[in-house]
């Protein structure tokens, strides 16, 4: 191997070759390609996703099933808990229909549990629970508009790996051999802490943070009517906040490799970074306390481990420089 010092060598590490030179049509040609690409992408997508509304849907609304049975179980203890206080006997005028609900509800628990009572959307009426197995739609149209945005979102998905690729494929262009590498290198932990994030949000931080919500309503003053375009609407922001929040130790990481903040700033003032997050976190969720430590929680963890990898980072670099000629 040549040695450092050697000028040749320097040279070719201080200066990479130029990269091919584009005008600003051949720029606009290759960007207007890489767009017809995704987009002829997404639009096959969307009519393989279009057949599979009652799937696709059932895979959206899950969180709120998930809370749903969650409530009914608890509904259902608190009836057994009456019954074991004597308050059914005889049917009292407080409670004419108490002892009905849960006869009902004991005899068709594992059924409604696994959504496989022909009658879900007439549960109310007879276990008394009045929170409904199915969301609304305020209008005929909601529902389509509903679903046109679920594929949309799922035909993203399944077309990912090609919109992604078109995407990189015009911004490599204008990398150095270098800036590609450092991009293949943190780009699948990109994808893998997204990921993580939106499931995180899915099967966590939505359902529980709903159930919140729902308990603090009164069914005597408010009973909870929610619509599939709010319920959507909710889902997508928890998600998606919770993936963009999933990125912060690679945030943490690309700030210390610029040169923007040491390991030691990131340390020094860990006070403020965990007051930010708990504030990020009220903005990004419903105005509520279990949403915002949903949230805030896995953040502070993450920061920790954005902690661990940038103090990773400096003694490698301290390495690297006492071993420098």
């Amino acid at each position: 191997m040549p040695p450092l010092d050697d000028p040749t060598v320097r040279a070719a590490y201080e200066d990479p070759p130029e990269l091919p030179r584009m005008s600003f049509g051949d720029h606009l040609d290759e960007l207007r390609t890489r767009l017809m690409r995704s987009i002829v992408a997404i639009v096959v997508a969307i009519v393989v996703v279009m057949p599979f509304k009652d799937a696709v849907q059932a895979i959206i609304i899950e969180p709120y099933r998930v809370q749903w049975k969650i409530g009914f179980q608890d509904w259902v203890h608190a009836l057994e808990q009456k019954e074991a206080a004597g308050k059914f006997a005889g049917e009292t005028p407080e409670d004419p229909d108490g002892k009905a609900y849960l006869a009902f509800s004991r005899e068709r628990k594992q059924v409604i549990l696994n959504g496989t009572y022909e009658y879900m959307p007439q549960l109310s009426a007879k276990t008394g629970y009045a929170l409904p197995y199915t969301l609304l739609a305020t209008n005929v149209l909601e529902d389509m508009f509903a679903y046109m945005f679920m594929a949309l979102i799922f035909s993203l998905v399944i077309a990912s790996p090609i919109v992604v690729w078109q995407i990189w494929a015009f911004i490599a262009a204008g990398l150095y051999p270098k800036e590609r590498r450092l991009f293949y290198r943190y780009f699948p932990f990109m994808v893998g802490l997204f990921g993580a994030g939106v499931a995180f949000g899915y099967t966590i931080a939505l359902p529980y943070s709903l159930g919140f919500l729902i308990k603090l309503m009164n069914p005597t003053q408010v009973n909870a009517m929610i619509s599939i375009g709010q319920f959507l609407n909710l889902m997508f922001a928890m998600t998606a906040a919770m993936g963009l929040m999933f990125q912060l130790p690679l945030v943490m990481v690309a700030l210390q490799r610029v040169g923007l903040v040491t390991h030691g700033a990131f340390v020094k003032h860990w006070r403020i970074t965990v007051l930010a997050i708990f504030l990020a976190a009220a903005v990004f969720t419903p105005p509520e306390p279990v949403s915002m430590m949903l949230m805030a929680t896995p953040m502070v963890v993450l920061y920790a481990l954005g902690l661990l990898l940038t103090w990773m980072g400096s003694r490698r670099d301290v390495k690297v420089v006492e071993e420098a000629p």
